[in-house]
């Protein structure tokens, strides 16, 4: 599998942190994707997935979910045919639907651009992805 580098932003989050993100497309959707490493699940926003993806289906389960601080009594998922890094393709995806509005409104307060997806550790695993902070870049592997 070839190992592929591709430019991280990194973000000041007021008052000492940091956020990595990465741009990228989802199905020709340009958007810009947050970096996750404690997330065990990859998060796509509710609001934009069902606006720009009416016809993908969604599934859903009964089992109580945590995510964003809050537990969420019935999770929602829909499959992606994939998402696009610097003209790389990762597919398909299947993403967890989850509202990122309160995560959008602390990045407005911080004046950062909004994020529409959370790669998780699903899909870092996955991929083999490496977050190197010396060169700000990530590297992941696509079969």
């Amino acid at each position: 599998m070839p190992l592929y580098t591709i430019p991280l932003i990194v973000a000041k989050i007021p008052p000492q942190g940091y956020h990595i993100h990465v741009e990228g497309k989802i199905q020709r959707k340009q958007v810009r994707f947050l970096l996750d490493t404690g997330a065990s699940k990859s998060v796509i926003d509710y609001n934009f997935a069902t606006t720009h993806f009416p016809h993908n289906r969604q599934t859903h389960t009964n089992h109580q979910t945590t995510g964003l601080g809050a537990q969420i009594p019935n999770a929602s998922f829909m499959r992606l045919r994939g998402i696009h890094f610097d003209g790389y393709k990762i597919h398909p995806i299947t993403f967890a639907l989850l509202d990122l509005s309160t995560v959008n409104q602390a990045y407005a307060e911080a004046k950062l651009h909004p994020i529409v997806a959370i790669i998780g550790g699903d899909i870092m695993r996955k991929y083999q992805m490496v977050i190197d902070y010396a060169t700000s870049t990530l590297s992941f592997r696509v079969k």
